[in-house]
């Protein structure tokens, strides 16, 4: 994606939040409004996750430690397409599996997270089994916010990812300068953060936790490894896009008054990744089979999206996905796309193999 898709999919989630909580009556869109943009850019540039096989062990782990934000984690779950509207908007109903935080009864959530300083541990305790123990090469995300680093569990974390050197575990913290009963102890003051996780032996990164590029530049230089875990400690604004809540106090935990309004300023609901699935399965009829193709790893995308709209019964296609499979290099961007097998020459290849004399839809 680029910028400005990356933006768009950012004010989707906190659309998607806003309305998840509005239908509640209950929960916390301010939080997750402020954390949008940081999890837009994790999910669609970043977080290596086969959201069809939770279970696999090469999947990335992403941790919610600031787990009141439950509204943007099912918004997110929303976007790569495994929970549909009608499930977001049972969020804290009767027997709903969306909780008021995460919980394992998705199954893509590991760690049940509500109590603030429990996250980041369990991210540690993760990152520690995939070097000790499993040998994996996953990495290991938590979102945490800046109120729950005055929880001296936090800090117990931070000292041992930092003695163990667990490069594979990226601290995102949220500092929205905002709890619930008025302003954090160090405001928007990173800096201040940066020194003392940095004690720990952490490496550190400051960003503006609204620019996209930025974002996108931090958790690159996240994953470069250089030995040591990173925090990522983003200055962002509580309930971000609603001019009425916007770093306002008193809006911590509540649903926004207006929510039709409040969409409406965000940009309205939208559909941003998801495939249509009466479209994919009347397409699917007519065709017999399908080609994606995406500039990206596989993980994740737009071609196991199009397969989560067959995974309800529907009689699903026969479908070939390109996508990026090997780290790219230096060349000119009709080489790369050449090298990855995604240029028109590959795609036409792969129609005509898929389909042979028949009309092919992708």
């Amino acid at each position: 994606m680029d910028a400005k898709q990356l933006h768009d999919l950012g004010q989707q989630l906190r659309v998607d939040a806003v309305r998840a909580a509005a239908a509640a009556g209950s929960g916390h869109p301010t939080s997750s409004m402020s954390a949008a943009d940081l999890m837009a850019v994790l999910l669609a540039e970043h977080l290596r996750y086969d959201f069809t096989a939770p279970a696999h062990p090469g999947n990335d782990r992403l941790i919610f430690s600031k787990g009141h934000a439950s509204p943007l984690l099912h918004a997110m779950y929303r976007a790569v397409g495994v929970l549909d509207d009608g499930e977001l908007l049972s969020f804290r109903g009767l027997g709903s599996r969306l909780e008021g935080h995460p919980t394992p009864r998705l199954p893509w959530v590991d760690v049940a997270t509500g109590s603030l300083g429990l996250g980041l541990p369990t991210g540690v305790g993760m990152a520690l089994a995939a070097t000790r123990l499993e040998h994996g090469a996953y990495h290991v995300w938590v979102l945490c916010g800046d109120s729950e680093l005055a929880e001296g569990s936090m800090w117990e974390a931070f000292e041992h990812a930092g003695y163990e050197r667990l490069d594979n575990l990226t601290a995102i913290v949220d500092v929205n300068r905002l709890g619930q009963r008025g302003e954090t102890r160090h405001g928007w003051d990173t800096a201040a953060y940066a020194r003392r996780i940095g004690a720990f032996g952490w490496h550190t990164i400051e960003i503006d936790g609204h620019d996209i590029e930025a974002i996108d530049a931090a958790y690159t230089e996240a994953l470069q490894g250089r030995g040591r875990p990173t925090a990522i400690l983003a200055r962002t604004m509580k309930g971000r896009g609603v001019a009425a809540v916007q770093d306002i106090e008193g809006a911590h935990g509540k649903p926004l008054r207006d929510t039709d309004e409040s969409i409406a300023e965000l940009g309205g609901i939208r559909n941003l990744g998801v495939p249509d699935a009466q479209v994919l399965c009347a397409a699917a009829a007519d065709t017999g089979c399908f080609v994606t193709v995406e500039d990206h790893w596989p993980e994740g995308g737009l071609g196991e999206a199009v397969l989560a709209a067959f995974a309800n019964g529907h009689q699903a296609p026969r479908i070939t996905k390109l996508a990026v499979h090997a780290m790219p290099g230096s060349a000119t961007p009709a080489e790369q796309l050449h090298a990855a097998g995604i240029d028109a020459k590959a795609i036409e290849a792969a129609a005509r193999a898929l389909a042979g004399d028949r009309v092919v839809s992708g």
